[in-house]
């Protein structure tokens, strides 16, 4: 049988523990109003602050989108297009993009127009401003998903068409640690490609062989095997 709780008659007039605690705090506030009505104000202020840049912030990428993306589906059909296309249109895409980048800059669409401009350049030979290009869409800090590893990516492309082997070996590795599986592959291809080409060929075996383990059903199998069997 459970034990019966025995109470005594001052335990019944003790107050309750929470409503003692509770009048004790209204009391308070009453006797500090002045106190309590700025610390009430300042927790507004920073709330409304703080829901008012998130939502100035999200009109800015939207502006940001609005303006710049028309412009960027302009420079795909250019980069889609033969050689050959009209040098003097293309320049002036890349200048109004290039003057929205720097207009929405800090945007996620800015990150995109630099990816987008140092490809244009790298079409045009031009791989000195593609390099600078790809360098400010990673600066911006708003490259995210895919866009990590296509800037890096276009740095790589861009050293080595300047004949950097080395600065692109390394540049390479960075795209292939921001890649996902589908790309990591192309992106340590390519390291090992340039590794080769600056004659430091064991390395450029190592990576090879690094593919193949990692990714032993890879489409590129037949051409691993081949160059490694070229620099062993």
């Amino acid at each position: 049988m459970a034990e019966k709780i025995r109470y005594t008659r001052r335990d019944l007039k003790e107050p309750d523990e929470f409503i003692s605690t509770f009048g004790r705090t209204i009391a308070w506030c009453k006797e500090n109003r002045s106190k309590v009505a700025l610390a009430v104000l300042a927790l507004v202020v920073a709330l409304a602050a703080a829901f008012g840049t998130r939502g100035y912030l999200r009109w800015q990428e939207g502006k940001a989108a609005g303006a710049i993306w028309p412009l960027l589906e302009e420079a795909r059909n250019f980069l889609e297009s033969p050689p050959g296309a009209d040098n003097a249109a293309l320049m002036a895409l890349e200048g109004k993009i290039a003057s929205l980048a720097k207009e929405h800059s800090g945007t996620r669409a800015s990150a995109y127009a630099h990816y987008y401009l140092g490809s244009l350049a790298f079409r045009r030979g031009d791989y000195a401003g593609s390099l600078f290009r790809f360098h400010e869409g990673i600066r911006t800090g708003k490259a995210q998903g895919v866009l990590r590893f296509l800037l890096r990516n276009g740095v790589a492309n861009a050293l080595e068409a300047k004949g950097d082997y080395a600065g692109a070996a390394s540049a390479y590795r960075e795209a292939a640690d921001a890649a996902g599986p589908a790309m990591k592959t192309d992106a340590l291809f390519g390291e090992a490609r340039v590794l080769g080409l600056s004659g430091r060929k064991a390395e450029a075996v190592a990576v090879y062989r690094h593919i193949l383990k990692e990714n032993p059903e890879t489409g590129m199998k037949d051409m691993i095997e081949f160059m490694i069997a070229r620099l062993e």
